[in-house]
């Protein structure tokens, strides 16, 4: 009785927490262009009936036509912020707040997962609360990005099929994979998810699995594709341009030709690079590195234990995580942070496996584990806190668009990143052209140069288009004058 009390306590205080540090971060953290993006559909949707996207310069660019149709990103993250904003009303907040319910959603499904594949609840709640706690799940969790939401029905999935699959497996398979799916069809990452219930499902079940296992397996996806196909089948040869044009962005599949590589570079810049090792990072952004070390020496204590590696439940999690881990080393070759939401949370499932044995089998070993826990929490916590503190919302980005608001008309041409639409309004007078009409020939009044947006731009036309990098210098410097500069963002008008 006192140890179940024990654990609502912890689990009731991690969830408070995370709200705490997830609605601060929902109301600090700079708006940027990917929020825009995801934003603009489900607005048009709303406020217009259709669901393109339309914040973005896309004349010259293999891009035109994502104005009338988004076919470049899977839907349903679209269609449920849309039905998001028809009960909560639209704005950048009210967008990061449908990340932050997601992030309950998901953090249920871990403890669901941790719980049955472990048998223990003093591991499902520690492993619940370093999720609910981990600065990464809370940037996730208070972003706009689909991230969360694509995360939370992976996991349920796989919680849905370990709850049913000894009572009812024709149950568990159906709507494990009928939330994979929807997995999906928020954000291709859902592959991972499917990868993993498949691993689940022979693993445990090989012996059990019918054909009509099989079938009821297929049968979400065939239904997820009629739906999106109904959509594609408004203009089939744009669908094709745009969701390939998207898959080959930049980096995205380097990979896919030198995969030792890519599970390197998954180590020292996804992980390492986010945790303090990157050339930006100094100071006391480089204390994140605890994080990974306290991780790795969890993994480290579960692998080297013979008696937790060789537990069914525990091999189990070990496979997923590995097949998670080198699906994204392979195809993601841009490494980007945000999709530390579904390996991380794996690695404080790991973490709270090995203390918990640890604690109860190695009494001398106590002191150490406390510590460990200790400087991990800390610096979670301060990481979160310290993102808080620094408010770029308010410091930052607020001043910028005060003072656009005062000095540009409603009729006035911006060109800045699309974040701006946040608070100038999704009408059309934001157009998000780093290249500043080069290709479209358009003039804007006022352009916005940002230290996270355009700014990074021009250092890359610099090397890679310098015709756009010559024509982009000479327009700021003979046809607009700065009129604002501030915490980084700097403001031109025409002259």
């Amino acid at each position: 009785m006192r140890k179940s009390y024990s654990h609502t306590l912890l689990i009731i205080g991690a969830l408070i927490l995370y709200l705490l540090l997830t609605t601060g971060s929902v109301f600090t953290r700079l708006p940027w262009v990917d929020e825009a993006l995801f934003a603009s559909p489900a607005y048009n949707l709303v406020s217009h009936g259709y669901m393109g996207t339309t914040v973005m310069e896309t004349i010259g660019t293999r891009w035109q036509g994502i104005d009338r149709y988004t076919y470049w990103m899977v839907p349903l993250h679209f269609l449920a912020q849309a039905g998001w904003y028809e009960l909560f009303g639209f704005s950048l907040f009210s967008m990061r707040a449908l990340s932050e319910v997601w992030g309950l959603v998901a953090l249920a499904a871990l403890y669901a997962i941790a719980l049955l594949l472990s048998g223990n609840r003093d591991v499902a709640a520690l492993a619940a609360a370093l999720i609910a706690l981990d600065s990464s799940f809370i940037a996730a969790g208070s972003s706009g990005r689909m991230d969360m939401m694509n995360a939370a029905l992976g996991m349920s999935g796989l919680a849905a099929y370990l709850y049913l699959r000894e009572s009812h497996l024709h149950a568990a398979v159906l709507a494990g994979h009928g939330l994979v799916c929807a997995s999906g069809l928020t954000h291709p990452n859902g592959i991972l998810y499917f990868a993993s219930l498949v691993l689940l499902m022979f693993y445990f079940d090989r012996r059990r699995l019918s054909f009509r296992d099989l079938t009821l397996a297929a049968a979400p996806y065939a239904l997820g594709a009629l739906a999106w196909g109904l959509y594609i089948w408004q203009d089939p040869p744009l669908f094709l341009a745009l969701f390939t044009s998207n898959m080959q962005n930049g980096p995205r599949l380097s990979y896919l030709k030198a995969p030792w590589v890519g599970l390197w570079s998954e180590i020292t810049h996804r992980y390492l690079g986010y945790y303090g090792l990157a050339p930006e990072s100094k100071g006391l952004s480089r204390l994140k590195l605890v994080i990974p070390f306290v991780h790795g020496v969890g993994l480290a204590g579960l692998l080297s234990s013979k008696s937790l590696r060789s537990r069914a439940g525990y091999r189990a999690l070990l496979l997923v995580a590995a097949v998670q881990f080198v699906a994204l080393s392979i195809y993601d070759g841009q490494k980007l942070p945000y999709y530390l939401i579904h390996t991380v949370p794996l690695l404080d499932m790991f973490l709270a496996i090995w203390i918990v044995s640890s604690w109860g089998q190695h009494s001398t070993r106590r002191p150490l584990l406390a510590v460990l826990l200790a400087a991990l929490l800390g610096v979670q916590l301060l990481t979160s806190v310290q993102r808080i503190r620094q408010n770029p919302y308010g410091m930052s980005y607020l001043p910028a668009v005060t003072f656009l608001r005062k000095n540009a008309g409603s009729k006035a041409l911006i060109m800045g990143t699309a974040a701006l639409d946040f608070a100038m309004g999704f009408n059309g007078n934001v157009l998000d052209d780093p290249r500043l009409g080069y290709r479209s020939g358009k003039t804007p009044d006022f352009i916005v140069v940002g230290d996270v947006d355009f700014r990074e731009y021009f250092r890359d036309f610099a090397s890679a288009e310098p015709a756009v990098y010559r024509y982009v210098m000479t327009r700021l410097s003979n046809e607009y004058r700065p009129v604002y500069d501030h915490a980084g963002e700097k403001i031109y008008a025409r002259r």
